[in-house]
C-alpha cells in the first residue's frame, strides 16, 4: 500500500491510500486531521473511520467499514 500526498492545510492532510479499500481493493480518498482519520473508497463508496499502530515494519493502518457513500 502506498500513499500520496495531496494537500496540507491547518494540519490537516489529504491522501490517496492505493489498494487499501477492504471490500473491493480499490483506492482510499483519506483525510487526517487532528484526532480523526476518516476515507471513503473511490471505487465502491464505502466510508471508513482509520486507525494508525506502531508495527513492528513501520506504521499499520485499520479500517472499520461505516457505510456506503
Amino acid at each position: 500500500m502506498t500513499g500520496e500526498r495531496r494537500q496540507e492545510t491547518a494540519r490537516i492532510v489529504d491522501a490517496e491510500l492505493q489498494d487499501a479499500c477492504a471490500a473491493c481493493g480499490g483506492p482510499i480518498a483519506a483525510r487526517f486531521s487532528p484526532g480523526a482519520i476518516r476515507g471513503v473508497c473511490l471505487s465502491c463508496h464505502l466510508v471508513t473511520t482509520i486507525k494508525v499502530a506502531r508495527g513492528k515494519g513501520g506504521v499499520q493502518l485499520g479500517h472499520l467499514p461505516g457505510g456506503l457513500a
